[in-house]
């Protein structure tokens, strides 16, 4: 028996692998189909039921199988698909293996208009903020310029919008009349209109809200979930906290202080060379790009917030999404990138935060190389981005 098979058999149904009797019907294949298409992708083998017992393709139903397979992709499926389609023969019996990769036209659909997404070992239908993800991951949409109805003008900090737009764009904001700074707001899409009223949208409010309310800020108050946490541990087991900090400040007032949060709780690694000991230089540049990259890459659709955890042996950073689209750790590497908020990069790149080069990444890379020691570690688990910088002992 082929080696693979038998491992895929031996290990049962998961994310990635469903099985199915020969006799599935078309619209519960386009389901399992459409479930892998929006997540990961995955594969499906027609002849092994759910126990994993090999239960075979009859001879007559594997000549036309293939045919069938794909009149399901064409016509159960929207938008329409072609998978990789092989048979495999196991001992004396044929299986069918269905293979697709994580779609790049999200979100897909049955013909009935369902959207389902694979979870573990089964599938269900998407929620409306899975489906909002969906869409903007296949750059369909961009979340970042919607509207947040409840913040309205009096969140807007217009002694930073002037001082933007003066600096920028050579414009003084402060000398204009009312109609044309909201002219002005709406075109930079700092705020939207919704009926008859403004509102700041996501980019406006993590850039220009007010970083004081009467309690609150203006994200802390109306976009909790955009806050930044850092939290300094004593040891691995989490259970001592030696620093604890929520960052509600707009961008990029917040990447400052997550950085110097993170200066102040460097414990510097040093060695003996000769009769000197030689200190590691804080970073600085590094930490503050992997902050950067952390708030414009994450998703703002996830009601969580961007965590960062230091260690006494490695600090992790932990982003709300998964890379978008085609993007993979090996292309993030080299310097591949592909927009998930664009306004919101707009807005770093006129605060000299980045230069929308994807220099970024490859420049902490190539940092964490010249110092001896130090490695670093790219992940997806879920819907989260994980970047871990190890530190030496």
């Amino acid at each position: 028996m082929n080696s693979d098979i038998q491992t895929i058999i031996e290990n049962g149904e998961n994310s990635f692998v469903e099985f199915k009797e020969a006799s599935v019907a078309p619209n519960k294949l386009a389901e399992e189909l459409v479930a892998f298409l929006n997540i990961k992708g995955g594969s499906i083998f027609i002849g092994i039921s759910d126990k994993g017992e090999i239960t075979g393709i009859d001879m007559d139903r594997k000549s036309n199988l293939e045919e069938s397979v794909m009149n399901v992709c064409r016509n159960n499926i929207i938008p329409p698909i072609i998978p990789q389609y092989e048979t495999i023969k196991i001992k004396t019996k044929w299986i069918a293996k269905i293979s697709v990769s994580e779609g790049i036209e999200k979100p897909y659909s049955t013909i009935q208009g369902k959207h389902f997404v694979r979870t573990g070992t089964t599938k269900r239908i998407a929620s409306r903020e899975e489906l909002l993800r969906l869409h903007q991951n296949s750059m369909v949409l961009h979340i970042d310029d919607h509207p947040i109805q409840k913040a309205g003008i009096e969140c807007v900090d217009m002694e930073k919008v002037s001082s933007f737009f003066l600096k920028v764009y050579d414009i003084d904001f402060k000398d204009i009349d009312r109609s044309e700074k909201d002219r002005i707001l709406i075109n930079a899409s700092i705020m939207s209109p919704v009926n008859s009223d403004l509102f700041l949208t996501i980019a406006g409010i993590l850039f220009f809200g007010k970083k004081k309310g009467i309690l609150f800020s203006s994200i802390e108050q109306y976009f909790s979930h955009a806050g930044i946490q850092f939290v300094a541990y004593e040891n691995e087991d989490m259970e001592s906290i030696l620093d604890r900090f929520d960052s509600f400040e707009p961008y990029p007032e917040a990447i400052d202080s997550i950085v110097h949060k993170i200066r102040l709780n460097w414990k510097t690694p040093s060695k003996i060379k000769g009769m000197k000991r030689q200190e590691t230089s804080f970073p600085e540049k590094m930490f503050r790009e992997l902050v950067v990259n952390a708030v414009t890459h994450r998703d703002y659709s996830i009601h969580s917030k961007i965590q960062i955890r230091m260690f006494p042996g490695r600090i992790l950073v932990v982003t709300p999404g998964r890379l978008v689209n085609s993007v993979t750790i090996e292309k993030m590497k080299t310097g591949i990138s592909i927009p998930r908020n664009p306004l919101i990069i707009k807005y770093m790149q006129n605060f000299k935060y980045s230069d929308q080069l994807g220099r970024g990444i490859p420049m902490v890379v190539r940092k964490v190389k010249e110092m001896p020691g130090f490695e670093i570690e790219f992940m997806e688990k879920e819907d989260q981005f994980l970047v871990i910088l190890y530190l030496p002992h």
